[in-house]
This record gives C-alpha cells, sequence and structure tokens, in this order.
C-alpha cells in the first residue's frame, strides 16, 4: 500500500480505528495472561527440544516441569502482551500522525477534511457551509490528500 492510498484508508477509517484502540487499550489495561490451561494444551502438542533420554531422579521431574511450565507462561505472556502494546502504539502514531497533518493544512483544507472524514458531513452540507460546488469541494479533497500524503511522506523519509 502506497502513502496516498495509506492516509485515504486512515482518513476513511478513522472512526472505526479510534474504536479499534480504545478496545485495544482496554484490553492491554485488563491483560491477565493466558490461561494454563492453554499452555498445557499448547505444551501437549508441542514437539520436545530438550533430550530425549535424561537421567535424573524422579522427585526432580516434577519440579523441573514446573519450573519450566511457569516460565514458558510468563515468556507467552510478555509476548502476547508485548505484541498488543506494539500493535496499539503503531496504530496510535498513525492515527496521530493524521491529525497532526489535519492541523498544518490551510484553515479551509483543514476544515473541509475535516468535516468530510472526521465530522461525516453530508458533501450537500459541506457546500452549503463552504459556499462551493460539488467539483470544488473535490478539488478541496484531492488537494487536502495530496498535502497529507507529502506530510506523511516526509515524516517517514526522516
Amino acid at each position: 500500500m502506497d502513502t496516498k492510498d495509506r492516509v485515504e484508508w486512515l482518513l476513511k477509517n478513522y472512526h472505526e480505528i479510534k474504536m479499534t484502540l480504545e478496545i485495544m487499550k482496554l484490553q492491554i489495561d485488563n491483560f491477565s495472561g493466558l490461561s494454563y490451561a492453554g499452555t498445557i494444551e499448547g505444551l501437549t502438542f508441542a514437539a520436545s527440544t530438550g533430550e530425549y533420554v535424561q537421567n535424573s531422579n524422579i522427585s526432580d521431574k516434577s519440579g523441573k516441569i514446573a519450573l519450566i511450565y511457569r516460565d514458558i507462561v510468563a515468556t507467552q505472556n510478555e509476548e502476547v502482551l508485548r505484541g498488543m502494546t506494539e500493535e496499539y502504539y503503531v496504530l496510535n502514531h498513525r492515527l496521530d500522525t493524521l491529525e497532526y497533518a489535519i492541523s498544518l493544512l490551510d484553515e479551509r483544507l483543514s476544515g473541509v477534511i475535516t468535516d468530510m472524514f472526521i465530522n461525516k458531513m453530508t458533501w450537500d452540507d459541506m457546500c452549503d457551509k463552504y459556499y462551493v460546488s460539488r467539483p470544488m469541494l473535490s478539488k478541496y479533497r484531492k488537494t487536502g490528500i495530496e498535502q497529507i500524503t507529502k506530510i506523511f511522506e516526509v515524516k517517514h523519509a526522516v
């Protein structure tokens, strides 16, 4: 997906992305870890990576299994939480960049883009508000998206 397509996708899906971010934040805040049953099931079907024949006392095996199990659960929980957090911050950063780019546009373009995509105004209402025709509104839209795309390209080139 090129930068222009990404910008258009962010604009068109602005409200869905905001809602997704709120859900992700709630999931991260309330993350309690993976269930022990799920971990046991994963371990049951996992291939052994250690030695197949080990010389140890039977009493040591239970303790070792418990320690390995605890470490695996902790590692999996850290990986899941890290993945969720990274995904949240990437998406949040993209939306913050979009909002910042919109604020950098001249006042009229910023207003048109905000009303069109964030406020979800109809084209007729926007034509009345800005005293312009639909073709002029379309030109504002195109120019606004092009300028936002340039801001994204400069930001990602650094």
